[in-house]
């Protein structure tokens, strides 16, 4: 299965297909990790399926849901950077199936294509940059602002067209949703309820279809107080 992935941008199809054939699969169950916070990083990890939710854990043991990755999106960057434990746990938010180069052979791969490196370099300060924009979230916004704004990238990362409207494909809980978006279980489904009576939204088993974007759009510009 070819991999079209922003961490190949700039390679030739030939070359693509060298890192692709240097790289093992793993298959993950739901919820079962593929990395754990504070391991050594001794894997570069790019998803063909499925999704990985990442989380962090704080010192009073509590889980921080940090970002959702999807197909041909990497995990793992920190291996590029030298000897560096994982930052977060990476879990398997559905069955997972994921490319993977150990360190050895990624080494010798960016020796090759250095274009690469710099590829892993941007992914990183751009997620970077989206916890960021997710702390100025919490700290300006008010809840159906940032919410919005959390659906909107849910959307931009691997939103599927449909004719009921965008399917978000992760299946997310209305916790996850409240963690992403700093608040309580009972606000994100008061929203959540007002907003597919509303028609912005509707639900497809665990999976929220976007009926609105537009409307969307105008929620993280005006919502009320929540």
């Amino acid at each position: 299965m070819t991999i079209r992935s922003r961490i190949f941008d700039g390679l030739s199809d030939k070359e693509r297909e060298v890192w692709l054939d240097a790289a093992a699969t793993r298959t993950l169950r739901r919820t079962q990790p593929l990395a754990r916070q504070g391991d050594p990083a001794d894997c570069f990890y790019l998803v063909e399926t499925g999704a990985l939710k990442l989380v962090q854990v704080t010192a009073e043991g509590h889980e921080l849901i940090v970002r959702f990755v999807g197909p041909a999106e990497p995990f793992g960057g920190v291996v590029a950077l030298g000897d560096a434990p994982y930052p977060v746990t990476a879990l398997a938010v559905e069955s997972t199936r994921v490319r993977l180069w150990p360190r050895e052979t990624l080494v010798g791969l960016l020796t090759r294509f250095p274009q690469v490196r710099l590829n892993i370099m941007r992914e990183m300060t751009s997620h970077m940059t989206d916890a960021l924009t997710r702390v100025r979230e919490m700290a300006t916004e008010r809840v159906e602002q940032r919410l919005a704004h959390t659906l909107q990238r849910l959307m931009r990362q691997g939103g599927q067209p449909t004719p009921a409207g965008t399917l978000i494909p992760h299946a997310l809980t209305r916790r996850e949703l409240a963690d992403l978006t700093g608040t309580t279980l009972y606000t994100i489904s008061r929203i959540l309820s007002r907003w597919q009576a509303d028609g912005v939204l509707a639900v497809d088993g665990r999976r929220l279809v976007v009926r609105s974007p537009e409307r969307l759009d105008v929620l993280t510009r005006t919502a009320d107080a929540s």
